[in-house]
């Protein structure tokens, strides 16, 4: 499945798999990054959520953790683990009622390619840490 395949049947709430897994979206929202591009988040039922972005050809899947990380000397230690520092940006979305929505976010990867995002919600004031890896076109069909 393309990654435009993935964000149409996203958009109209037709559920894909991902792996041996079926994703069946509860919630989708274009996110504009600082940048001025458009990535897109998709949060499951499961409570899972894919970040997808086109233009780097990139689909993440995360799956929010209870845990507090704090960034050290640009290291996160997560599962006996560490995940280094790979990116930094902000972003704003739209909520329910129209309202803009602003984000800022830290990526970490570790040696073995998984990630751990820190999102802040700056409205609401709420942090959030989610844990993730980056899913090829092959893990990917309609449901």
């Amino acid at each position: 499945m393309t990654i435009s395949e993935v964000v149409e049947a996203l958009q109209n709430d037709q559920a894909i798999v991902v792996g041996d897994t079926t994703f069946q979206p509860r919630g989708f929202d274009a996110v504009r990054l600082e940048t001025n591009e458009t990535i897109y988040w998709a949060v499951a039922k499961s409570g899972n959520w894919l970040s997808i972005d086109p233009e780097a050809d990139e689909i993440i899947m995360f799956e929010d953790i209870d845990e507090e990380l704090e960034p050290e000397d640009d290291t996160v230690v997560y599962g006996g683990q560490d995940y280094e520092f790979s990116y930094e940006g902000s972003a704003t979305m739209k909520s329910e009622d129209g309202e803009d929505i602003t984000l800022t976010f830290q990526e970490f990867e570790s040696s073995t390619g998984y990630l751990i995002r820190l999102t802040d919600n700056e409205n609401a004031g709420e942090k959030k840490v989610s844990v993730g890896s980056k899913l090829t076109e092959d893990e990917l069909q309609m449901a």
